[in-house]
C-alpha cells in the first residue's frame, strides 16, 4: 500500500512539472507572438535580415515578354550591395530583393511598352514580433520602401492612354498635384549637395506616402521627350474608340438573354460617343494650324469622357494647370535592351514624421553615393578600380554636446527631497534635450535646446511637437509639487495651440488610466492668458475640465513668462501661476494615486512666433 501511494505521489508531482512546463511553454509563445510595440524599438539599431554580399548573377531570367541579360541581372545585385553598406535600418526590419518591370496583368497592360527595367529595392518591415527562435519577423507587410532601378518610369503615368506599345505620362509638381510646395522643400532633394545637381522629383501616393525621386542620366540629359499636339489628338482618337469597343463587350457580356436592356445602354453608350467623336473633330479643326506644338494639358491623369468639355486640352479653361505629356525617347528606349542602363530611378517612401523613415531618409540622402552610382554608368573612368563606398557611414551618429551643469541643476540634483529636475543645463544648444524623448512635429522637427537673450537659464523649444522625460523615476512620490517655467515669444498668435503637460497613471506606455492635464495659451495686446485644467479620476473625485484667467500672461512683451506649479497633497489638488492660486480640489484627486508617466506637447505648428520654451522642470516631495 505504501508502495501504491509512493508511485501515485512520484506520478502526480511528474505531471505536475509537465502541466507547469507546459504552461510555460504556452505563456512564452504567447509572449512571443504579441507584436512588439514600435515606440519602444524605434531608436533601437535593427539592422538587415541578411547582409547578401552578392557576387553576380549566374544565369539569364525570362520575365513576362523580357529577358534580362546576366550582366543586367548582376547590376542587380550590386545595387543591393550598396544599398545595404548605405543604410541600416533603424526601428525596423530590412530585407532587400531584384526587381524586375512588373506583372503585365489586366490592370498593368501598359507596362509592357516600358523598356527592360531592372534594379534593387528594399523593405523596412515596421510591424514586427518575436518568432519562436527568439528573433524579429515581420507581422504584416507594412514597411518603408526604397528602389533603384535601371530604365524606370518617372512621374504620373496617363493610365488611359498607356497600351502595350506604347507608354505616356505627366511631370505636375507637386503644386500641380495639388499639395503646395512646403513637403519638397522640407525633405531638400532640390537643394541637398548630395542631390542638387540631379533632376528630382516628389510625388504624392496616399497609399505609401510622398515618393521622393532622384533621376540619374547621361549628361543629367532626361530620356524622355514631350509629345506634340498631333499626336495627342491621335492617342486620344484611339482611346476613345478602345473604351467604346470594351464597354459595348461588357454591356453584351452583362446582359445576355436581355436584348431590352442592351438596347437601352448600347443607346446611352452611342449618345455618348457621337458627342466625343465631334468632339475630336472639333479640336482637329481648331489645332489643325498647330498640330506640331508640344501638347499642353489641364490635368494630370486625361480623361475620354470629351462630352463634358469642349477642349481636349484645355478642358473647360477654368484651370491654371498646364502640363506637357511625356513619352520615353524611342531611340534610348531601343539602347535599354543592352547591358548597360541608360538612365537609373532612385525612389524612396521615408517620412520624417516617422521615425522609421526619417531614418530611412536621411541615410539615403545623407549616405548613398549618388556620384560613385552616376559615374558607375555614365562616366565610368572616374571611378575605375574602384569600389563602392558610402558618403558616411551608415551608423553614423552625431555627436552628443554635453555641457557644463548649472549651479541649479548640480543643487536640485544633490537634494534628497527633489524627485526630478531640468533645466537642460548639459544640453548643446541646437541639440534635443539630452534624457529626453524628443518626438517630431509634422515637419520631422523635433524639439531642441536653446538659449533666450535676457535670460540664464536653456529652454526647450515646444514647437508642434512633443516631449517626455526618460530618466522619470516612477511612480512619483504620492504627495509632491510639480514645477515648471514657460515663456512665450512676443507676438505669439492669439488663438494658436496651447502647451500642454499631461501628468499620468498608465497602465500601458501610451494609455492613460488616469491623469491630470493642463494647457495654457498667452493673451493677445496685454490681455489675460488662459488655462484648461482638466481631470480623471475615479467617479467621487474631480472629473471634467475647467477654464481659468491667467492674469498677466499676454503676448506683449518681448519674453512673456510665467511659472507653473501642481501640488498634490493628500485629497487636495492645487492650481498654482506665479503665485496666484488658480485652482483648487479640495477631494480632487486620491490619496493613494501614484503617477507614472510626464508628456508636454503643443499640438500643432504655427506661424513663425508660435511655440513655447520651457525649463526648470522639477517634482519635489512634499
Amino acid at each position: 500500500m505504501e508502495l501504491f501511494l509512493a508511485q501515485c505521489i512520484l506520478k502526480n508531482h511528474v505531471m505536475t512539472k509537465i502541466i507547469l512546463v507546459g504552461l510555460l511553454f504556452i505563456s512564452l509563445s504567447t509572449a512571443l507572438a504579441q507584436p512588439i510595440p514600435p515606440r519602444s524599438i524605434e531608436d533601437s539599431v535593427i539592422g538587415w535580415k541578411k547582409i547578401y554580399h552578392l557576387k553576380g548573377a549566374k544565369e539569364p531570367l525570362k520575365f513576362d515578354d523580357k529577358t534580362y541579360s546576366i550582366a543586367q541581372l548582376s547590376i542587380c545585385d550590386s545595387l543591393i550591395n550598396w544599398m545595404q553598406s548605405s543604410y541600416v535600418p533603424k526601428g525596423g526590419l530590412g530585407d532587400a530583393k531584384r526587381t524586375v518591370v512588373g506583372n503585365l496583368d489586366m490592370y498593368h497592360q501598359g507596362d509592357a511598352s516600358l523598356p527592360p527595367s531592372y534594379g534593387a529595392y528594399t523593405k523596412t518591415y515596421i510591424d514586427l514580433r518575436y518568432n519562436s527562435s527568439g528573433k524579429m519577423e515581420p507581422v504584416s507587410d507594412s514597411h518603408e520602401r526604397w528602389s533603384i532601378r535601371a530604365n524606370a518610369p518617372v512621374g504620373i503615368a496617363a493610365d488611359i492612354y498607356c497600351t502595350p506599345t506604347q507608354y505616356y505620362f505627366t511631370l505636375p509638381t507637386f503644386e500641380e498635384q495639388g499639395y503646395g510646395n512646403d513637403l519638397p522643400i522640407l525633405y531638400g532633394l532640390a537643394t541637398h549637395p548630395n542631390t542638387q545637381k540631379y533632376f528630382t522629383y516628389f510625388k504624392r501616393n496616399s497609399a505609401i506616402g510622398n515618393e521622393k525621386t532622384v533621376l540619374l542620366c547621361k549628361d543629367n540629359k532626361p530620356p524622355f521627350m514631350k509629345i506634340t499636339k498631333g499626336e495627342y489628338l491621335q492617342i486620344t482618337e484611339a482611346a476613345v474608340a478602345m473604351k467604346y469597343d470594351a464597354e459595348k463587350k461588357k454591356i453584351y457580356a452583362e446582359n445576355k438573354n436581355d436584348q431590352r436592356s442592351i438596347d437601352y445602354f448600347m443607346k446611352y453608350l452611342n449618345e455618348n460617343n457621337e458627342k466625343r467623336i465631334l468632339c475630336l473633330k472639333n479640336n482637329k479643326e481648331k489645332y489643325k494650324n498647330r498640330l506640331q506644338e508640344p501638347a499642353q494639358i489641364y490635368t494630370d491623369q486625361p480623361s475620354i469622357l470629351l462630352e463634358n468639355f469642349p477642349d481636349v486640352f484645355e478642358g473647360n479653361g477654368a484651370g491654371s494647370v498646364k502640363l506637357f505629356v511625356y513619352k520615353i525617347d524611342p531611340v534610348v528606349a531601343e539602347l535599354c535592351k543592352t547591358d548597360k542602363p541608360q538612365w537609373i530611378v532612385v525612389t524612396w517612401h521615408g517620412d520624417v514624421t516617422s521615425p522609421v523613415g526619417k531614418h530611412q531618409h536621411e541615410s539615403i540622402i545623407n549616405n548613398f553615393n549618388f556620384d560613385y552610382v552616376y559615374n558607375f554608368f555614365f562616366d565610368p573612368e572616374k571611378v575605375k578600380g574602384q569600389p563602392y563606398k558610402p558618403l558616411r557611414s551608415p551608423v553614423f551618429k552625431a555627436a552628443v554636446v554635453v555641457t557644463a551643469s548649472s549651479a541649479a541643476n548640480e543643487k536640485n540634483t544633490a537634494d534628497k527631497n527633489v524627485h526630478f529636475f531640468d533645466d537642460f543645463s548639459t544640453t548643446g544648444a541646437g541639440q534635443k534635450p539630452i534624457g529626453w524623448d524628443a518626438r517630431d512635429n509634422r515637419e520631422g522637427v523635433s524639439s531642441a535646446v536653446t538659449t533666450i537673450d535676457e535670460t540664464p537659464t536653456k529652454w526647450a523649444v515646444v514647437d508642434g511637437n512633443s516631449m517626455s522625460p526618460k530618466a522619470l523615476k516612477k511612480p512619483l512620490p504620492p504627495n509632491f509639487t510639480l514645477s515648471y517655467d514657460v515663456v512665450v515669444p512676443e507676438n505669439f498668435t492669439w488663438g494658436a495651440k496651447g502647451l500642454v503637460l499631461l501628468l499620468s497613471k498608465e497602465k500601458t506606455q501610451g494609455v492613460a488610466e488616469a491623469f491630470i492635464r493642463l494647457k495654457v495659451r498667452p493673451g493677445s495686446g496685454g490681455g489675460n492668458g488662459e488655462a484648461e485644467f482638466e481631470t480623471k479620476f475615479p467617479s467621487a473625485y474631480a472629473n471634467g475640465s475647467k477654464w481659468y484667467v491667467i492674469p498677466g500672461f499676454s503676448n506683449n512683451k518681448k519674453l512673456n513668462r510665467i511659472s507653473i506649479s501642481i501640488k498634490k497633497n493628500g485629497d487636495l489638488l492645487q492650481l498654482i501661476i506665479d503665485k496666484n492660486l488658480i485652482a483648487e480640489y479640495a477631494k480632487g484627486i486620491p490619496a493613494d494615486m501614484l503617477f507614472n508617466a510626464l508628456f508636454l506637447e503643443m499640438g500643432q505648428k504655427g506661424s513663425e512666433n508660435d511655440h513655447y520654451y520651457v525649463s526648470n522642470i522639477k517634482i519635489t516631495k512634499d
